[in-house]
């Protein structure tokens, strides 16, 4: 390969990674545009869903609980 070959493939590469950096910008951003308007859909339509929820208004299941801190062995017999 002669020296105007080389100078011609490394602008070439230099001219297809610039290209692909613009095209994989381009996409990111429109995938972030469209999750942003799926979030911004999802926020509209469940807003009365947030609005009717005031903290304090869940069920509260009440209960007692015990520590049994002696583990028997399963060959003992019990007490």
């Amino acid at each position: 390969m002669n020296l105007l070959q080389r100078i011609a493939g490394a602008a070439l590469s230099v001219v297809l990674f610039a290209l692909a950096l613009v095209f994989t910008s381009l996409v990111l951003a429109a995938a972030g545009g469209i999750a942003l308007g799926v979030w911004a859909w999802l926020a509209w339509k469940t807003r009365k869903l947030r609005q009717g929820a005031a903290p304090g208004d869940g069920a509260v299941i009440e209960g007692e609980y015990r520590v049994e801190r002696e583990l028997g062995r399963l060959d003992e017999p019990p007490r």
